[in-house]
């Protein structure tokens, strides 16, 4: 898996690219670009993978991704057969730092939305807001000129709220070489076809091309985490899918998400998650 530039495709010139989408499309992708992506998943989950940071999903999740900052979105099955059984629903946003003019930004007004785009290259995830709701429905619909004023004035909305998180941490650092970008991918298709099985040090760093020790250091700078904590994080992510969507024990979701040992992935997941297995099943049952 490779982390691709992808470039927004454009049907006619277009400052602004707006999709509906009811199938992925180049979101199973680890990819980059130079646009900033803001995107609503109305109907849809899976797990979100941006930078560093791998956050389950679900409907009515919003997002604003700064320019260059690796993502992507690997959608539950039932979303992305040929013939899905569960239709998503992703309205996606794409346009230039610059897409207003470059002069734009000398204006003390627009200090505000600099800051903001410098707040989004660690993606800025967003509560549920009627406002945005509805920016999100009209802008499929609206003309291109309505499209650049309907974004600028909500930009300038985002960078006046305080209600969102950030979800790349502080130490991310963007990857810039090609062989960076092709080495880091090998690593992460890797891992996330053989999570579930036991990942072993020296078979991740033969595929990187290094020793164990130089691919520690190296993966921790890339990432933030150490090999283990990322793959903690992607095992207690698909056991939390498992604990709401199935009626299996918790025993056999420990086993079944690659953790070899039972204790061990209670003690692991309560770090991570703040809460105990059976607790986090009682709370999601509660709040269906």
């Amino acid at each position: 898996m490779f982390i691709q530039r992808l470039a927004p495709t454009f049907g006619t010139p277009s400052t602004v690219v707006v999709r509906h989408d009811q199938t992925p499309q180049n979101h199973n992708v680890w990819h980059s670009h130079e646009e900033l992506e803001f995107i609503s998943i109305k109907k849809g989950r899976g797990t979100f993978f941006v930078g560093d940071c791998i956050h389950h999903f679900t409907e009515e999740f919003t997002v604003l991704i700064g320019s260059n900052t690796p993502h992507y979105w690997l959608f539950d099955e039932e979303y992305v057969h040929q013939s899905p059984s569960a239709p998503a629903d992703i309205r996606v946003v794409h346009f230039r730092p610059d897409f207003i003019g470059a002069d734009f930004f000398l204006l003390p007004e627009a200090s505000h939305i600099k800051q903001l785009y410098q707040k989004a290259r660690r993606a800025l995830i967003f509560e549920e807001d009627t406002r945005l709701s509805v920016f999100f429905d009209r802008i499929v619909r609206q003309a291109p000129f309505q499209r650049l004023t309907a974004l600028l004035e909500t930009l300038g909305y985002i960078a006046g709220l305080s209600c969102y998180a950030t979800l790349v941490s502080p130490d991310y650092t963007l990857l810039q070489q090609e062989e960076d970008l092709r080495r880091m991918n090998k690593v992460m298709e890797y891992i996330r076809l053989q999570y579930k099985a036991k990942v072993r040090l020296e078979d991740v760093a033969q595929l990187a091309g290094m020793t164990s020790n130089s691919f520690c250091r190296y993966f921790k700078q890339r990432t933030g985490k150490t090999l283990v904590a990322f793959l903690h994080e992607i095992r207690v992510g698909q056991a939390c899918k498992m604990l709401t969507e199935t009626s299996l024990s918790i025993k056999e979701i420990c086993f079944d998400c690659g953790f070899q040992n039972f204790v061990s992935f209670h003690k692991i997941f309560k770090t991570i998650t703040r809460t105990t297995p059976s607790a986090y099943r009682e709370a999601a049952q509660r709040s269906r």
